[in-house]
C-alpha cells in the first residue's frame, strides 16, 4: 500500500489558511435579505394607497392589503373628471416647476462659476452672505417675500412663484460653486489663451464637466417647486392659477361634504408623487458623485 507525499511546510513558514468564503457569502445573503424586509415594511403602506386608488368604487377593500377586491380605474377617471378636473392644476405645477427649475438651475451655475472661478472685490463677503442665507428659516421670509411680491403686482402671478426660486436657492449656489472648484483652472486659462471669452468658457467647458451637479440642482428643485404647499397657497388664491399640491389640501378639507373627496385626495396623491419618484430613480447616479466632488471641494 503506497501512501501519498505530503510535502511539509519549511520550518517557520505555516500552512496557508483558507479564506472563509462560506462565512462572507453568508453574510452578503443576511445583509441582503435584512435591507428587503425593511425595505418593504417602509413601503407597504405605498403600496396599500396604490392599491386602493384601483379598487372599484362600491368595492370593499382590506385597507392593509395592496390587492384591490374589484380592478378598476373609476378613482383616476373621476379625479380627471368634470367634477375635479385635477388635470389642470397638474398643467399649472408642470409649467412652474419647469420655469423655475430651467431658471434657477442656470442661476446657480452662473452663480457657482463666478464665485468659484472668477476674483472680483467682495467675492468671499457674498459667498459668506450666500452661507448665512442657508441658515434663515424659511417660515421667516414669507412675510418679506410676500410684500415684495405685492409692490411688484405679482400676486395671483406665476411669476411671483417663479422668481423667488430663482434668486433664493442659497444651496444651490453652494453646491455649483463647491463643485466647481473641482474643475481645472488651467483647461480655463489654456481656452483664454486661445481667445475663448467667459460665456465661451461657461458654456463649452464648464457646463459640460459640471453635468452631475446640475442634474442634483435641477432634481432638488424641480422636487422643491413641485411639492411646495405653503407659499402657492399665500401667493395663488384665483382657483384657476392653482397648482397641484393647495388643489390636493384644498380638496381634502371637503371630505365632510364629499364622499368621494378622500379616495380623490389619495389617487391625485399618488399621480403627484410619479414625478419626484422618476426624477429620483433617473438622477441617482449624480448624487454621490456631486456631494462628493462638493465634499472635496
Amino acid at each position: 500500500m503506497t501512501t501519498p507525499n505530503v510535502t511539509a511546510p519549511p520550518p517557520g513558514r505555516a500552512l496557508p489558511v483558507q479564506p472563509k468564503i462560506g462565512f462572507f457569502r453568508l453574510q452578503a445573503i443576511l445583509s441582503t435579505a435584512l435591507a428587503a424586509i425593511l425595505a418593504l415594511i417602509f413601503i407597504w403602506p405605498f403600496l396599500c394607497v396604490v392599491g386602493s386608488t384601483f379598487n372599484k368604487i362600491d368595492a370593499v377593500l382590506n385597507p392593509l392589503t395592496p390587492i384591490p377586491t374589484q380592478f378598476s380605474t373609476q378613482f383616476y377617471q373621476l379625479m380627471f373628471g368634470e367634477k375635479y378636473q385635477l388635470q389642470k392644476y397638474v398643467m399649472n405645477s408642470v409649467w412652474v416647476a419647469v420655469a423655475t427649475t430651467a431658471l434657477s438651475t442656470l442661476a446657480c451655475a452662473l452663480s457657482g462659476y463666478a464665485l468659484a472661478k472668477l476674483r472680483f472685490p467682495g467675492r468671499d463677503l457674498l459667498f459668506s452672505l450666500i452661507i448665512g442665507v442657508m441658515l434663515l428659516p424659511t417660515a421667516t421670509m414669507l412675510v418679506p417675500s410676500f410684500i415684495v411680491m405685492r409692490d411688484l403686482n405679482l400676486v395671483d402671478n406665476y411669476w411671483g412663484l417663479i422668481l423667488p426660486g430663482v434668486g433664493g436657492n442659497a444651496f444651490g449656489i453652494f453646491l455649483m460653486r463647491q463643485f466647481m472648484l473641482n474643475i481645472p483652472t488651467e483647461m480655463l486659462e489654456a481656452a483664454r489663451m486661445d481667445g475663448a471669452n467667459e460665456f465661451e468658457l461657461f458654456y463649452k467647458i464648464v457646463l459640460p464637466n459640471a453635468k452631475a451637479g446640475i442634474g442634483v440642482i435641477a432634481t432638488l428643485s424641480l422636487r422643491g417647486t413641485w411639492n411646495s404647499l405653503l407659499w402657492p397657497q399665500i401667493l395663488i388664491t384665483d382657483v384657476n392659477k392653482r397648482l397641484i399640491m393647495p388643489a390636493i389640501a384644498n380638496l381634502n378639507q371637503q371630505q365632510v361634504a364629499d364622499v368621494f373627496a378622500l379616495p380623490v385626495v389619495r389617487t391625485a396623491a399618488i399621480v403627484a408623487a410619479l414625478v419626484p419618484l422618476a426624477l429620483y430613480a433617473y438622477s441617482q447616479r449624480y448624487f454621490i458623485s456631486t456631494l462628493a466632488g462638493a465634499i472635496k471641494g
